[in-house]
């Protein structure tokens, strides 16, 4: 082992142990919890939350993504109010490696711009480093250009991106996630989920807007020319890489 792969060890351990992203504050509180141990009041608010931020949303899928999956994140207001969340399952293959997967993905409009989400995500892969001592992905289906930036401003390997091609060992791992996961809806070639008939959920309100000020982003400028369809509901499938260049600079950004 490498001095750097053992100072990277190293300081993961010690933040997750301490919780060491999970800074207080006035804003949004985040908790890792198990989706057992949600109460129904607050999957009742996680609805409202999901409902209002997309069109064609069905109660039915919503409890169906919640169910499969083991943990979620839960974003609070002083108040105790649910103001976000994101549901994770750590998927581990035959072959050395866990990718983290990530259903649902919400944060109410009036708190965007916090990092408690990105900082309780950030553990949590760190965590699944530690436990699983083996390469660790984030799995991630993007209706939206504003989750395709977090892939591709926090984790320095991320595919696909402008800049390079995926290498062959990672689009065979997303090739093979996404038909297990989604079958006929996967389009390999065009690295897009496109769902048919009433399967379609579709980004509402200024979620489906993109600020002109941006269109000049490499980042967006990509994952729209990826992703045409994208209002009309189709998904970017992505990896990226909890590597040791995550750990470095994610604790550079967010301590």
């Amino acid at each position: 082992m490498t001095s750097s792969r053992a100072q990277h060890l190293t300081v993961s351990r010690a933040l997750v142990r301490q919780r060491g992203f999970f800074r207080p504050g006035r804003g949004l509180r985040a908790r890792v919890r198990r989706v057992a141990s949600l109460r129904p009041g607050e999957v009742e608010a996680m609805w409202r939350l999901f409902c209002a931020s997309y069109d064609g949303a069905r109660r039915a899928d919503f409890e169906r993504d919640l169910a499969e999956k083991e943990h979620v994140i839960v974003l609070k207001d002083p108040a105790g109010a649910v103001q976000g969340f994101s549901t994770l399952l750590a998927l581990q293959g035959p072959e050395p490696f866990c990718a983290v997967f990530s259903g649902d993905t919400i944060v109410a409009p009036g708190h965007w711009g916090q990092t408690a989400l990105q900082r309780a995500f950030v553990w949590y892969l760190m965590a699944q480093r530690l436990k699983r001592g083996v390469p660790v992905y984030w799995f991630l289906i993007t209706k939206g250009y504003r989750t395709y930036l977090l892939l591709a401003r926090y984790f320095p390997t991320h595919w696909p991106r402008h800049d390079a091609t995926t290498p062959p060992f990672e689009a065979a791992l997303l090739d093979r996630l996404c038909r297990a996961r989604f079958g006929e809806a996967w389009d390999a070639q065009a690295g897009l989920l496109r769902y048919a008939g009433n399967d379609v959920c579709r980004l509402s309100g200024e979620l489906a807007d993109v600020p002109t000020r941006l269109l000049r982003d490499p980042d967006v400028a990509f994952f729209l020319e990826r992703n045409p369809r994208w209002r009309e509901g189709d998904e970017l499938c992505c990896l990226a890489a909890a590597d040791d260049l995550f750990v470095q600079t994610t604790t550079k950004t967010f301590l």
